[in-house]
C-alpha cells in the first residue's frame, strides 16, 4: 500500500517537471518561428510552430501564427482552417477578434481572385468577409479597419452584381440573336414538301426557342500563465513590431490583386508577340 502511494508521488512529481520543461520549449519555437516569419521564411516558420503545437497541444498561439504563415504562403485554404480553429476554441477574445478579421481578409483575397472566374463564388466570398468583419465588430466595436473593410466589400459586391447583371442581359441577347437567325431556315423548311423519315435512321433534337492598433496578420507571441512567463514572451512582440505591415485592410487586397492581374496581362501580351530575328 505503501509502495503504491510512493509510485503515484513518483509519477506526479515527474508531470510537474515535465510540463514547465515542455512549456519553455513550445515557447522557445514560437520564438523561432516568429523570427523567421519576419525574415519572410514562412514554410521554415511552419515547421517550428509544428513543434510548439507538439510540445503544448491545446495551445492556439502556434496555431495562429501557423495561420498567418499560410496566409502569406497564399494557401488561403489551410489559413482558413486554422483561423477558425483559433476562433472557436479560444476563449481570449481579443486573439478571436483577431482570427476573425484574418479570416475577413482570407475570404475578400479569395473572391477577389475569383472575380475572373466565378462572380457567383466571388459574391458568396465577399459576403461571408462581411459576416467575419462584422464580428469583430461585435466584439471590438471601436475597430475602424473592420468598419471600413465592410464598405469597401460592400462596394464590390455591387460592382459584381452589376457584372452579373450585364453578363446576363448580353446572354439575353445571345439568345435572341440565335433565334432570330435559325427563323429564315425554320421558313424554307415550311416550304418544302415532308419527306418521308427513315426510322431507322437517328432522331434530331429540334431546336428550342428560348483599425486594431495591432496588426493581426502579425504573428502572436506566446503567452504564458503568470508574471515571469508574460515577460518571457515579450521578446517576440518586440521583434514583430519590426516586420513589413502585411496586407491589413480590403482595399490593400484589391489594390495587389490589380496589380497582379496587371502584370498577368502584360506577361500574356509578350508572350503572343513575335521575336524578331536579326537574320
Amino acid at each position: 500500500m505503501n509502495a503504491g502511494k510512493q509510485l503515484d508521488l513518483i509519477v506526479v512529481a515527474l508531470l510537474a517537471l515535465t510540463a514547465p520543461a515542455r512549456a519553455e520549449s513550445a515557447r522557445d519555437a514560437v520564438r523561432q518561428g516568429n523570427r523567421l516569419y519576419a525574415d519572410g521564411q514562412y514554410a521554415e516558420a511552419i515547421n517550428r510552430y509544428n513543434e510548439a503545437e507538439v510540445e503544448q497541444p491545446e495551445a492556439l498561439v502556434p496555431k495562429f501564427n501557423k495561420a498567418n504563415s499560410y496566409y502569406r504562403l497564399d494557401d488561403l485554404g489551410e489559413a482558413i482552417d486554422l483561423y477558425q480553429e483559433v476562433a472557436a476554441e479560444s476563449k481570449d477574445m481579443t486573439l478571436v477578434a483577431r482570427a476573425k478579421y484574418n479570416l475577413g481578409n482570407c475570404f475578400f483575397q479569395r473572391g477577389a481572385k475569383q472575380r475572373d472566374s466565378d462572380l457567383h463564388k466571388a459574391l458568396q466570398d465577399m459576403e461571408t468577409s462581411i459576416t467575419y468583419w462584422r464580428g469583430v465588430l461585435d466584439i471590438d466595436p471601436q475597430n475602424e479597419k473592420a468598419a471600413r473593410n465592410i464598405e469597401v466589400a460592400r462596394l464590390t459586391i455591387k460592382d459584381i452584381l452589376d457584372q452579373i447583371k450585364k453578363q446576363q442581359q448580353e446572354q439575353q441577347q445571345q439568345q435572341q440573336q440565335d433565334q432570330q437567325g435559325q427563323q429564315p431556315n425554320q421558313d424554307q423548311q415550311q416550304g418544302q414538301q415532308p419527306q418521308a423519315q427513315d426510322p431507322n435512321q437517328p432522331q434530331e433534337q429540334q431546336p428550342q426557342g428560348a483599425d486594431q492598433k495591432q496588426d493581426p496578420n502579425q504573428p502572436e507571441p506566446q503567452k504564458q500563465q503568470d508574471q515571469q512567463q508574460q515577460d518571457q514572451g515579450q521578446e517576440p512582440q518586440q521583434a514583430q513590431q519590426q516586420q513589413v505591415v502585411p496586407d491589413a485592410t480590403a482595399q490593400e487586397i484589391l489594390d495587389k490583386e490589380q496589380r497582379q492581374k496587371e502584370q498577368r496581362q502584360i506577361l500574356q501580351r509578350a508572350a503572343t508577340q513575335k521575336v524578331e530575328k536579326d537574320w
